[in-house]
């Protein structure tokens, strides 16, 4: 096989008689179908969670009729200002798989489907990795880590065991596991029991799972003991990430607004990168902007959000819409007018 008789990281994979599956990591991870990759991979369609302009993904692939070894890529391709995969960074990316591996992954057995240095690849931090390993070992069924049975005998009985014996990739097992009842009845059960690294932690794992309900009514009770406790907020916000119950989430964001908590950038930006997509109203987004250009007065973080939030296929309309807003403050308005200055800035 040359390069010349592929054109996507998908047909290289399938040429080259792997099973593949692929987990967007761009906000938080999830499974997506290999069409919809490829479609992106084409240049069809866009990405839906990009972030800093770039796609993030991580590519689990294995060839059944050689061993059961899985390899796994993390990969970023730069996105255009229209939010599409650029073809010629992925082309080049594409080009670095040839030439490492060749047409067989015989060479992949070999290097241990390790690619060389290069500017796509990326390594996810330690709590990224953790989960990664979970959520794709839950996708293709391959069961928990040898760490699982300890962070279950641990969640429930968090005051016999010594949380500090339990390994992150346990943790990471059990929140993979959330949708069981006997998880998540044990973790509502005794979370205000477990110490805040324990609690942090599975808050962090939460961000990639559509959570019980119960689990997201135990969240709000504990962020509402904590009202001014910006590092819990950060974490139990993270956690309602992929939350389907948009009307309590929709809920606590109208409650975060109204706080002072609305100041704090570290909590603006976790709703931009984790909650966008609550935001969808205009009512809600004219006031996330307006608290984000409160925020600072500099008005660098409206800048960066802004320019976040409007890669994203599923808000551009929204976010565009809302600087022709005729509702907008003063202070908004000065925040749309740096943001326009800038852009003619670089034009020029």
């Amino acid at each position: 096989m040359s390069k010349h008789e592929i054109s996507s990281i998908s047909e290289f994979l399938l040429h080259a008689g792997t099973d593949y599956r692929v987990f967007d990591m761009g906000r938080t991870i999830r499974e997506i179908p290999s069409q919809e990759f490829l479609e992106q991979e084409n240049g069809q369609i866009k990405p839906a969670f990009t972030r800093a302009q770039h796609g993030w993904f991580g590519i689990v692939f294995w060839d059944k009729t050689r061993s059961e070894q899985q390899y796994i890529w993390f990969v970023k391709l730069p996105t255009d200002e229209n939010g599409f995969i650029v073809s010629a960074c992925r082309n080049h990316f594409l080009q670095i798989i040839v030439d490492a591996l060749g047409a067989e992954l015989e060479n992949a057995d070999k290097k241990n489907g390790q690619l060389p240095e290069n500017p796509y690849s990326f390594v996810p931090n330690q709590n990224q990795i953790a989960d990664f390993n979970s959520k794709s070992k839950k996708v293709l069924s391959l069961g928990q880590s040898q760490y699982f049975d300890a962070a279950k005998a641990y969640i429930q009985s968090p005051m016999v065991i010594d949380w500090q014996s339990i390994a992150l990739q346990g943790l990471s097992d059990l929140v993979a596991e959330i949708d069981s009842a006997e998880i998540h009845n044990a973790i509502c059960r005794h979370f205000s029991q477990f110490p805040e690294q324990v609690q942090y932690q599975l808050l962090i794992s939460m961000e990639n799972y559509p959570l019980p309900d119960a689990c997201v009514q135990t969240i709000v009770t504990w962020l509402n003991q904590h009202p001014e406790d910006e590092v819990k907020w950060q974490h139990g916000l993270r956690a309602l990430s992929q939350t389907s119950d948009s009307e309590k989430v929709i809920a606590i964001l109208n409650q975060t607004l109204q706080s002072q908590l609305s100041n704090k950038h570290n909590i603006l930006v976790i709703i931009s990168g984790r909650l966008w997509h609550h935001l969808a109203t205009p009512e809600l987004l004219l006031n996330f902007f307006e608290k984000v250009a409160e925020a600072d007065a500099n008005f660098d973080l409206f800048m960066g959000i802004f320019q976040d939030l409007v890669q994203l296929p599923d808000l551009r309309e929204q976010v565009l819409s809302m600087l022709r807003n005729p509702n907008k403050s003063n202070n908004l308005s000065a925040a749309v007018g740096h943001l326009f200055s800038a852009h003619q800035r670089q034009d020029s």
